[in-house]
């Protein structure tokens, strides 16, 4: 019996070399590193047969199954994506067509199918296939080295912006904060051996933080297993590979934590939940009598095959399945046609009034215009009979103060002849 690990060598994603990681763990060795997404053709040296813990997602190409008969598979881990669902762009109508028929005979050959998260499991369990929670080989990991600056600094593991920023505003005084992304860049040539070193260092720097905030499952399940105090921090809590796992992690939403509402202390947090450890344990024992059972198998992969399928069969039915995709496609497409012609359709007709609307705003615009221009002509002329009644009331000011002069001067020269004629009465009297 050989040994293989599941690789996918031009994921940009971390999180797959950290299951293969966790895997290897398990194996005497590694004879061979099988492409996951090409499990169907995959052939070993020498016909011999090769034992696989087949802990991965299934399956984004969803024409690769079932697996090569020279696999000897360990179905536990298994998680299988509705693209649609997971709102992958890429997805395809299929949904669970590769797992019924001689892809669910498979799983049950196999079986039971340790299943990463509910929703796989009770999606395999509606099309007959004998599935059960198993969890996911990060939890088996075991804690790495501890090194001088442990406890010193907090990780930040692809979280969102405004669940950073908020973060960033609570700790940067009081303790490192380091940023990590699971993301890289696309490198096939990157051997296995590197790899492996680059998982060993990261997972030792999660060993040695204060604690770890993440979205990434595979950064939250390591932490978990290795006891490192993990905060799960998501915007979708509703994501269909988090469940049961919510009930083993600390968690909030990206909202919660960018207002302030939570009662997490990250400078002294919360051991870790132990709700988790059975399920470890019992995949750790599943995996270890599957290793050493295959150790004593000595039998050709034609032999130890329990399918009954032909290579015909299979054939056939992948066939059939494939039709039956290109038919969903084109109705998928002929749907989607019929709603884009609709679209440019309602496109058009908005344009049109949006067009119209511009005509009318211009009209109006023109009117407003004209208003304006006519409204300053009166504030104009309304301005210039301002002035010339403010003229005109200076002009009467004046007038009238003059006249009150004259009155008085008047007023002054009756009361003189008044006088003057008492005086001159006066004299007569005299004279008399």
């Amino acid at each position: 019996m050989k040994y293989g690990i599941l690789f996918n060598k031009s994921n940009m994603n971390i999180g797959d070399d950290i299951q293969a990681y966790a895997t290897e763990r398990f194996l005497p060795r590694i004879d061979c590193f099988i492409d996951r997404e090409h499990i169907d053709s995959f052939e070993s040296e020498n016909g011999e047969p090769v034992a696989v813990i087949m802990n991965a997602w299934y399956m984004w190409q969803k024409w690769n199954w079932p697996p090569s008969k020279y696999i000897y598979p360990l179905m536990t881990g298994f998680h299988y994506a509705d693209h649609q669902l997971a709102r992958q762009w890429y997805g395809t109508p299929l949904k669970y067509e590769f797992l019924e028929g001689i892809g669910g005979d498979y799983l049950n050959a196999y079986g039971p199918v340790g299943c990463r998260d509910m929703f796989t499991m009770n999606n395999l369990s509606k099309i007959g296939v004998n599935a059960f929670f198993s969890g996911c080989i990060t939890m088996t990991l075991p804690r790495m080295p501890e090194r001088d600056d442990k406890g010193s600094y907090v990780c930040l593991v692809d979280v969102a912006k405004k669940a950073r920023e908020q973060l960033h505003g609570v700790l940067d005084e009081k303790i490192e904060v380091r940023e990590i992304s699971h993301l890289r860049e696309r490198d096939e040539t990157l051997p296995w051996d590197k790899r492996r070193e680059i998982v060993e260092e990261l997972l030792t720097v999660y060993q040695n933080a204060r604690c770890v905030v993440t979205k990434r499952l595979h950064c939250a399940l390591p932490c978990l297993a290795m006891g490192v105090p993990v905060l799960l921090v998501r915007g979708n809590e509703d994501d269909t590979r988090f469940e049961p796992y919510y009930d083993f992690l600390y968690h909030y939403s990206v909202d919660e934590i960018a207002r302030g509402e939570y009662s997490y202390v990250f400078l002294n947090p919360p051991s870790n939940r132990d709700d988790f450890l059975p399920y470890r344990e019992k995949l750790i024992a599943r995996i270890r009598e599957f290793i050493e059972t295959a150790s004593k198998e000595t039998g050709t992969a034609d032999e130890l095959k329990k399918t009954t399928y032909t290579e015909q069969e299979v054939t056939q039915w992948r066939h059939d399945v494939m039709k039956k995709a290109l038919e969903l496609w084109f109705e998928d497409d002929h749907r989607k046609h019929e709603k884009e012609v609709e679209i440019k359709r309602e496109l058009k007709e908005q344009k049109l009034k949006y067009k119209q609307r511009g005509e009318k705003i211009n009209e109006l615009k023109g009117k407003v215009s004209a208003l304006k221009e006519k409204n300053n002509s009166y504030k104009e002329k309304l301005s210039a009979r301002n002035e010339k009644i403010s003229k005109l009331k200076n002009k009467n000011a004046a007038l009238t103060e003059k006249l009150n002069t004259t009155e008085k001067e008047l007023e002054q020269l009756r009361n003189e002849s008044i006088f003057k004629t008492i005086r001159r009465k006066m004299r007569r009297n005299k004279s008399k």
